[in-house]
Formats: C-alpha cells, sequence, structure tokens
C-alpha cells in the first residue's frame, strides 16, 4: 500500500499539466535552460530541488534546470542580480536587504516562511537568555544569512558586538570549530545546524525571532526583468516545487534524502543530517501570520512584520510596502 500511494504521489508531479498552449509549444521546440544557484552546499533544504531533478520533474515540464551549489546566499544574490544565475534559493530576509543596498530582486516562493536564525549553543552550558552569551565565543561566517542581523539582534537584547567574543570563519569550518570544542557556540538557522552537531555536541537554540526581529527564511529569489522574460518557464519552475514540497511532508521525506544523495555523491552527506534537517524544517514552513497557508505563497502580513523590524533596526529605510519584496504571480499562472 505505501509503494502504491508513494508511485501515484509521483505520478501527479510528473503529469502536471503544462500551463499553457504557449508552453506546451516551447516544450515541443525543446527544454528552457534555467541555471539555479543554491545558497550553500548540500544540506536538506535542497530536498525539492534534488527531488525535482532526480525524479525528472522538471523535464517532464520542458526545463533543462542546472542545479549549482552555492558558498552563501548573499554570494547567490550577487550573482542573480548580475544575471550570472537565473534563479536563487536564498534567505529572503537577506534578499530584502540586499534589495535595500542596490540590487534588484523579487521573491516568487517562499518556503520556510518562518524565521529560522539561531544562535546555537552547546547544551550542557545552559545557555536561557541572549544575555547569557556574554563573554562566549561564537563562530559565523561573512557571507551568513546571520551577518546583516548580527548587530541588530544584540542591541535588542541590550548588548553590543563587545559583548560577545565574535570570530568570523571560512563556511565551511564553521560547523567544525563548534564540534571541536574551540567555540562555544555558531550562528546559523536552528534547523540546519541542531542535526548538524546532534552526533558530536549537542546544541540548544535562541531564535532570532524570539528577540522581536521577524523576517522570511528560504525561499526563491530572482530578477524582476527575468520574471517577465521567462514568466512560463519560471511558473512551471516554482509549481513543481512547490509540489514537490508538497510531498516530501506528505510521508515521503526518506525520498528527498536519497535524492541529494544521489545528485550530489561526491558531497558525502550524512543522510540523518539531511533527514533531521528536512524534518525540523517542517514546523518553519508555516506563516507566521496564518497556520495552514499553502506552501509557496508569501503575504502582506508576514512581510509588513518583516519590514517593521528591518526598518526598527536600520536595514532598510522606512517607507517600503510589501508588494516591493515578492510576487504570488508565478503561483497562480
Amino acid at each position: 500500500m505505501k509503494r502504491r500511494t508513494l508511485n501515484t504521489g509521483l505520478a501527479a508531479l510528473l503529469a502536471m499539466p503544462a500551463l499553457s498552449l504557449a508552453s506546451r509549444t516551447a516544450h515541443a521546440q525543446g527544454a528552457e535552460k534555467l541555471r539555479v544557484r543554491l545558497d550553500f552546499s548540500p544540506w536538506g533544504m535542497h530536498g525539492a530541488m534534488h527531488l525535482a531533478q532526480q525524479k525528472g520533474l522538471f523535464k517532464a515540464q520542458g526545463l533543462d534546470v542546472e542545479i549549482q551549489d552555492g558558498t552563501g546566499t548573499i554570494n547567490t544574490l550577487q550573482l542573480l542580480a548580475a544575471g550570472q544565475a537565473d534563479i536563487g534559493q536564498v534567505a529572503l530576509g537577506t534578499m530584502a536587504v540586499a534589495k535595500e543596498n542596490g540590487l534588484d530582486l523579487v521573491s516568487i516562493a517562499g518556503f520556510a516562511r518562518t524565521g529560522d536564525l539561531a544562535v546555537l549553543m552547546d547544551e550542557t552550558q545552559g545557555i536561557k537568555a541572549p544575555k547569557d552569551l556574554a563573554g562566549k565565543k561564537i563562530v559565523c561566517f561573512t557571507t551568513s544569512p546571520w551577518a546583516p542581523f548580527i548587530e541588530p539582534f544584540l542591541k535588542a537584547n541590550g548588548m553590543s558586538k563587545s559583548s560577545i567574543n565574535l570570530v568570523m570563519v571560512a563556511p565551511s569550518a564553521m560547523i567544525s570549530t563548534y564540534a571541536s570544542g574551540n567555540a562555544d557556540g555558531f550562528m546559523s538557522q536552528a534547523p540546519f545546524g541542531q542535526p548538524m552537531v546532534m552526533k558530536t555536541r549537542k546544541a540548544s537554540a535562541l531564535l532570532l525571532g524570539d528577540s522581536g526581529i521577524s523576517f522570511p527564511s528560504y525561499g526563491l529569489a530572482v530578477t524582476p526583468k527575468l520574471a517577465e522574460a521567462k514568466r512560463e518557464a519560471l511558473a512551471k519552475f516554482v509549481q513543481v516545487q512547490v509540489q514537490a514540497w508538497r510531498y516530501i511532508y506528505d510521508g515521503h521525506i526518506e525520498e528527498a534524502v536519497s535524492a541529494i544523495v544521489a545528485q550530489r555523491p561526491n558531497a558525502k552527506v550524512d543522510p540523518d543530517v539531511m533527514r533531521g534537517q528536512i524534518t525540523a524544517y517542517r514546523s518553519f514552513f508555516e506563516s507566521p501570520t496564518g497556520k495552514g497557508r499553502p506552501i509557496g505563497m508569501q503575504y502582506d502580513s508576514d512581510w509588513a512584520a518583516a519590514i517593521q523590524s528591518m526598518e526598527q533596526t536600520g536595514q532598510i529605510k522606512p517607507g517600503h510596502k510589501p508588494s516591493e519584496y515578492y510576487t504570488n504571480a508565478l503561483l497562480a499562472v
């Protein structure tokens, strides 16, 4: 029975109808190329991307998708703005900050819509509140989604950057520095970081959102120019991703884990970590201002809260509207 359900689910994804006569014609003429840049090296939030690639879901919609690993959200955003990638899977809060700094970007789907950034500390230290971080050695990296939020987080808790011993390391060295005991904690996404260290040095989490700073987490971003130029292809791409996430959280997490392993055989990923990350992210897929909302859709209420937080922390100037940062148009085609 389980196998029959699984096969039926995949069949539904593969049979997802073309979006219009124009898109069916494009399919017949040849697959449309899309370059997707991820935020980092393989991890659980890439599950839907690799599952769709592994099962031929993009090809079934007439898409030729190239999936590139990234070196951080900020770098991916820069490549998008420069036209060196078509779609970025990125931290959308960081996208908003990048937009304030001149990068012309817009989100076309939101997945992990509740903020996930956290300070992760050795469980044995009994850290209960941000002020308990005083004097602790905490590692991060310069292109982390955390980078723009560090000082606002500390300020919100009556602290300064000098209150902690903050050390910037290479992205690849952050987890190992903590796991080896050379730091008290690290700044990351809670559903990413906790599974990464569960076998070596378990960590508790202080969520940034609990300090009153609200912003959306992972989703898809493009330039407005590309959104117009490749509207049909992007709409098909987005809807494949939404369906893939629904499928994964409908009892098929193991398949997503297997797809990551198969698509990145040289990355030596730990299936237990991938499974833990995908599982941990499920609650973060909920909208912070309304439960049970469809995967991928974004809302003015969510972005209004994010805008308020980023204005208060000085990351964006006053006067912005939610519609400047996202569109649901490609989900409704």
